[in-house]
């Protein structure tokens, strides 16, 4: 009995100064639950950091086509007009056609031409 009492009495003791504990699994178990937060937190960053920089790189492969394809748009709108004004310029004059009817003709053209060489997607808003 009275060893009960000693070791009963040294446990206590043990625990109270904190040499012996029962925390030390508790900490463990803590410590890797942490760890294992920490991964995953880090895992989703980098996910999401991967998710925009894919978004970015679609968006400008997406710009891109948009003004190759404006582009193509616009050189084939200006051989139009400048076609039209070639047309007008090699007509030759009479007395049906005269310079005045030949600016005149080529005045518009010219116009559009250069608001299709100053403001293209307004140009093409406004047709």
């Amino acid at each position: 009995m009275k060893l009960m009492k000693w070791i009963a009495i040294t446990l206590l003791g043990l625990l109270a100064a904190g040499a012996l504990t029962p925390l030390p699994a508790v900490d463990e178990a803590r410590q890797a639950y942490n760890k294992m937060v920490e991964e995953s937190v880090k895992e989703a960053d980098e996910y999401q950091q991967e998710k925009e920089s894919q978004k970015k790189a679609t968006d400008a492969q997406a710009q891109s086509q948009q003004d190759s394809a404006l582009s193509e748009k616009i050189e084939a709108e200006r051989t139009r007009i400048e076609a039209q004004m070639d047309e007008i310029r090699n007509r030759g004059m009479g007395g049906g056609f005269t310079q005045g009817m030949k600016d005149n003709q080529l005045k518009p053209l010219q116009d559009k031409l250069d608001r299709l060489n100053s403001d293209p997607e307004g140009y093409f808003a406004g047709q």
